[in-house]
């Protein structure tokens, strides 16, 4: 909605006078078209049938509700074909047809509608001397047509909760663009296939795991090219990382023993300061008195679990999440804790 001038078509319109009232200001205008269009057949016309009057709500002016009485015609359509025999002219910029509202009204709501949604919408409304009511400004949001967009050529996949753990639906992405094409209603092969099919166009297809998505994307595009999603990729990667550190943990220890043994820096060549070890030890003992508290509640885990106490009744016993306990009841031996570097922040 661009605002330029008073009147929303000063070629269409002509005010004629405001009047001011107890509650609001009332705009006394009239339609000043030539020769308006017939909205069936096109065909422009000159010919007065009658006049009449038409109200329609407008944007408050300084916080004062604001009516707009607008002077209309009616014409006689000239085209002898044309079923439309008499027809009101149309004022596209100024109110729709058969609108109470007018055009530049309507597209406030609407973008209140869409910034705040209902009843948050409704408040804001009132407080801009606008009566609207929530579910006004739902229905706004419902028979708001979104812009054709082009088809996706790199389209992301992945699957949305409804209810965590029971029912699930499909969001397809176009990554190209940034922006949500669809929601599917599961994340079913068939139903994911349907829509490739009905969209042509799909050169590369971003997905997880999943066995569905990828039986859909063969059946339903099968020239695509299909790539694993990044997120998933860097989370391979973080977990494989991660094992192959946890298993090298003793190597670990052992190395920095033989650091601390071998390698300590004379304290010749530090001016005024003692020894100074590579690796603190200190710090070593911290970590490898939190490693032993950590083994007992552990051992103490595996020993609660031997006498078929519930996961929450060892969680509340020991004061510790579920999920701590689920992970140590998975792990077939002792997970040793992984150590990470503290970064400075920048």
């Amino acid at each position: 909605m661009e605002i330029t001038t008073l009147l929303a078509d000063p070629i269409a319109i002509h005010l004629k006078r405001y009047v001011s009232e107890a509650s609001a200001v009332r705009l006394v205008v009239e339609a000043v078209q030539e020769r308006p269009c017939c909205p069936k057949c096109g065909e422009p016309s000159d010919s007065l049938q009658s006049r009449y009057i038409r109200h329609a709500a407008v944007l408050p002016w300084h916080g004062v509700a604001v009516k707009l009485q607008l002077h209309a015609r009616k014409f006689r359509c000239r085209n002898r074909l044309c079923a439309q025999q008499v027809f009101c002219e149309r004022l596209p910029q100024v109110v729709a047809a058969l609108a109470r509202k007018t055009v530049r009204l309507h597209s406030a709501l609407t973008l209140l509608a869409f910034a705040l949604g209902g009843e948050a919408g409704a408040r804001t409304a009132r407080g801009l001397s606008l009566k609207v009511s929530g579910d006004t400004l739902l229905r706004h949001i419902r028979r708001h047509t979104l812009p054709a967009a082009a088809p996706p050529a790199v389209l992301g996949v992945d699957d949305w909760a409804k209810c965590k753990g029971k029912t699930y639906g499909t969001i397809l992405v176009d990554l190209e663009r940034r922006r949500p094409v669809e929601l599917l209603a599961d994340r079913e092969a068939g139903t994911f296939a349907v829509w490739l099919a009905a969209h042509p166009g799909v050169e590369v297809i971003a997905r997880d795991r999943a066995g569905e998505y990828l039986d859909g994307a063969r059946r339903g595009a099968p020239q695509a090219v299909q790539v694993a999603n990044r997120w998933y990729l860097l989370k391979n990667l973080s977990e494989a990382v991660e094992r192959a550190l946890q298993s090298r943990c003793r190597h670990f220890a052992e190395a920095a023993g033989l650091i601390r043994q071998t390698q300590i820096v004379d304290a010749t060549a530090t001016v005024n300061a003692g020894p100074l070890l590579m690796l603190s030890s200190r710090e070593d003992d911290e970590r490898q008195a939190s490693r032993e508290r950590t083994l007992t509640r552990y051992q103490e885990v595996k020993r609660l679990a031997e006498r078929v106490v519930s996961v929450l009744g060892i969680a509340q016993t020991l004061k510790m999440s579920r999920m701590t306990v689920y992970r140590y009841l998975r792990s077939e031996g002792f997970p040793e804790c992984a150590r990470h570097a503290h970064r400075s922040s920048r």
